[in-house]
């Protein structure tokens, strides 16, 4: 493996070594930094920053974190300031979107509880779902 590195985004630190862009900011921009680098050769760059654009905002990550703790702190940091509401699901576990349908798939070691709203109407599945089970439901 290469030299392990880390990178800072607020008060958490986050390995990476495989891919690092240096980040350079314009002294015009309204960009602001959300993580740097915390050792090696780029300590003290810029490895993620997010900016206004229109109505909303853009949000470049520039390194690619061992685990990718880094990515969903940041990307969970963008929901927040845009106050869009997130679960905080475990890993294997998927609820997506899809045509009308929230489909959740169980791809972990345990029963897990499908995140259905009371007025939702099952189509298939239950919403404790079995380990490598599905679930299909829709919004009413």
């Amino acid at each position: 493996m290469a030299n392990v590195a880390t990178v800072k985004a607020g008060t958490q630190t986050h390995a990476w070594s495989t891919w690092g862009d240096v980040l350079a900011l314009s002294e015009h921009s309204d960009a602001k930094v959300l993580a740097t680098y915390a050792d090696q050769y780029y300590a003290g760059e810029a490895a993620a920053i997010t900016r206004s654009l229109g109505k909303g905002t853009v949000t470049y990550v520039g390194v690619d974190s061992l685990s990718g703790s880094l990515e969903a702190q940041l990307i969970r940091e963008v929901y927040a300031r845009a106050k869009v509401k997130t679960d905080d699901l475990p890993e294997g576990f998927v609820v997506d979107w899809r045509d009308g349908l929230w489909i959740a798939m169980n791809s972990t070691d345990k029963v897990q509880h499908a995140p259905i709203p009371a007025n939702g109407r099952m189509i298939i599945g239950q919403r404790d779902i079995p380990i490598t089970g599905v679930t299909v439901w829709k919004d009413q």
